[in-house]
């Protein structure tokens, strides 16, 4: 049988950004963060008021490549929609709290929890530095999880000393998500 058009491949990311979805799944690590990056830049620049829909499964990842990703959601125009869909943990969770709007599905959780300290070899000469750098970095994570929720302070602590686990309905009741789908 012979086709009208000729046959090309289906790229299914490429028609997934046209539609304006985007896909945090896996790590937060300097490659998909550029990737995402430049494509909500890209996507901003054809249409500024036309939402981008950001659907998160991660385990979470890098404090700096996280943060990158956040900066530029904020600085374009076009509004995004995180949805949680499966985990948001860690690094993963601060992303998703930083949407214009904020979703989560049903069977999917939300995590926070302190950052690691990235010593891994001798390092002790530079251990002051490393541990005054996280001191800071902590206080940036403290003000972004104050600004876009309503985490109690006590709940913040949790966060910072072990691990904090939220159900979707607990997430809609601190003010994690707007909206439970």
């Amino acid at each position: 049988m012979k086709r009208k058009y000729p046959e090309q491949e289906l790229k299914i990311d490429d028609v997934l950004v046209k539609q304006r979805k985007l896909f945090l799944y896996g790590e937060v690590v300097f490659q998909n963060m550029e990737r995402l990056c430049k494509c909500l830049l890209v996507l901003d620049g054809m249409n500024s008021t036309k939402p981008i829909y950001l659907y998160i499964n991660s385990p979470g990842g890098s404090v700096a490549d996280g943060f990158a990703l956040i900066n530029t959601m904020k600085l374009i125009k076009a509004p995004v929609i995180t949805i949680i869909n499966g985990e948001a943990c860690s690094m993963g969770g601060l992303i998703s709290i930083a949407g214009k709007k904020r979703y989560m599905t049903h069977n999917a959780f939300w995590m926070g929890h302190d950052m690691r300290g990235g010593i891994w070899v001798d390092y002790s000469g530079k251990v002051e530095y490393r541990a005054e750098f996280l001191k800071r970095c902590w206080k940036m994570i403290e003000e972004h999880l104050k600004k876009y929720t309503k985490l109690s302070s006590k709940e913040i602590e949790i966060l910072r000393n072990g691990e904090l686990w939220l159900s979707p309905e607990e997430c809609l009741k601190k003010g994690i998500v707007d909206k439970i789908i």
